[in-house]
């Protein structure tokens, strides 16, 4: 018995070890090998969320996209599922603008786990891709059947950040034809020195201001 849950506890170690091994860094115009896959969503706090019916010549299905905080930062997730009405897949999925994370760290995960408002996913995601201006983008496209075809939903795409706010963005789904959904993205906070800043120099002017109404010179026609 004893022996049976030690090698229970290794195990579920070895899991996590694997599990964190499977991060992918995404650099800024360095397509990625590969997505790594995790076992599911990293949870935290619930912030936000959207769903977007989307419908083109091409294909139609739904689009969602929600933000969770946790103790590194904000966690960014993206799935879309393809209605068996549609006449094409989806080879790419991006998100924007989070071009005000600058060069910090992002990690990028995808799950088949349903959670909240996403269901399970089917299709994997093949390679990501960051560039400058704030695109983080998932791409299906090595070959026609690594689409997200009719009838099937993306596993969810997880961009981990550590942006502490967050913003309206864009959720853009793309196979010759582009649409766009609600999504959310990084922002710039606003930092509490320079808020203070700010406080001061107002400050400041408001004194100056008072100072030189008071000693201005006497007119009889003031």
């Amino acid at each position: 018995m004893h022996l049976t849950l030690t090698k229970s506890l290794i195990a579920l170690m070895l899991a996590g070890m694997i599990q964190q091994a499977q991060a992918t860094i995404l650099v800024a115009n360095a397509p990625s090998a590969s997505v790594g896959v995790v076992a599911a969503n990293f949870g935290g706090t619930f912030l936000d969320s959207a769903t977007t019916f989307i419908s083109n010549i091409s294909y139609n299905g739904t689009a969602r996209t929600a933000v969770y905080s946790t103790a590194t930062g904000l966690d960014f997730y993206y799935q879309f599922t393809n209605n068996a009405s549609s006449q094409n897949g989806i080879d790419r999925m991006i998100g924007f603008d989070f071009s005000s994370l600058g060069v910090s760290a992002v990690d990028v995960y995808q799950t088949a786990a349903g959670f909240g408002i996403f269901v399970d996913g089917t299709e994997f995601s093949d390679y990501a891709d960051r560039t400058t201006p704030g695109v983080i983008g998932f791409n299906f496209v090595p070959n026609g059947n690594s689409k997200v075809m009719p009838g099937t939903s993306s596993y969810i795409q997880i961009i981990r950040t550590t942006a502490t706010q967050y913003q309206l963005g864009n959720f853009g789904v793309i196979d010759g034809i582009a649409a766009n959904a609600d999504g959310f993205a990084s922002a710039v906070p606003e930092s509490s020195s320079s808020l203070m800043l700010l406080g001061g120099v107002l400050l400041i002017g408001a004194i100056a201001i008072r100072k030189s109404k008071s000693e201005a010179p006497f007119s009889l026609f003031a």
